[in-house]
């Protein structure tokens, strides 16, 4: 009985974070600053309760990654610069922790399957700093950071899924990429006369990308069978 209201907890927390992502979305694509204020804030808590009820094995490292990325949005709500700046600062702090869970969880057998992941990783990120750099000024070097973080990531995620094409390695992958493509995008309204258009497209992948890494920790924390464990012993 506890075992299905747990069931029901969870997709109802998941079924509330799509339905307020869906909010967000359209408010961000119609520049509606009051949803967005009044929405925004709710997305990472709902997250947090599909995490905690949907794993038994939860990891407060992760609970307290998804708090500063919280934080993040709430700043980032508002658009000016020094706002900006320090809603960076704290998602860089739940990057790192990602960073440092995603190492400890899973296991590359060398450096060359991380190098050669990282090129496409590299690719946006270099483009993107070359489109940038009269733009952002001195906060590039800030960007840099980040971009050195998400290159790693993504080079390590790309990279474990060459070596073990798992589902869980698939979902890490695309998460990463969708998270780089999300700043990318969020460039490209610098020069786009579709600046709205391209804030609800960034929020798209934001959510997406936040819910398959959260569906990753979730998958990476279930009791193994003996067929995924043997192979993670061979990926070793």
């Amino acid at each position: 009985m506890k075992r299905f209201l747990g069931k029901k907890i969870f997709r109802l927390f998941i079924i509330a974070y799509f339905t307020v992502a869906m909010i967000e979305i359209v408010a961000e694509y119609f520049n509606d600053k009051t949803l967005v204020t009044l929405f925004k804030p709710i997305l990472i808590p709902l997250l947090i309760g599909y995490y905690f009820y949907k794993s038994r094995k939860r990891s407060f490292l992760f609970i307290v990654a998804l708090v500063f990325s919280w934080i993040a949005n709430i700043f980032f709500i508002n658009d000016t610069i020094n706002y900006i700046i320090l809603g960076s600062v704290f998602f860089l702090i739940y990057r790192v922790i990602i960073i440092y869970l995603v190492i400890r969880m899973v296991k590359m057998p060398s450096k060359l399957p991380l190098l050669i992941g990282a090129i496409p990783f590299l690719f946006i990120y270099a483009t993107t700093c070359f489109l940038t750099f009269e733009d952002f000024g001195e906060n590039i070097f800030l960007f840099i950071i980040h971009g050195i973080f998400i290159i790693f990531l993504g080079g390590y995620s790309l990279g474990s899924y060459i070596v073990y094409s798992s589902k869980t390695n698939l979902i890490l992958f695309l998460s990463t990429m969708l998270f780089a493509l999300s700043q990318f995008v969020f460039v490209l309204k610098i020069y786009s006369e579709y600046v709205y258009f391209l804030h609800a497209l960034a929020m798209l992948q934001f959510v997406v990308a936040q819910y398959l890494l959260t569906k990753f920790m979730h998958l990476k924390e279930k009791p193994k069978s003996k067929y995924e464990f043997a192979n993670t012993i061979n990926e070793l």
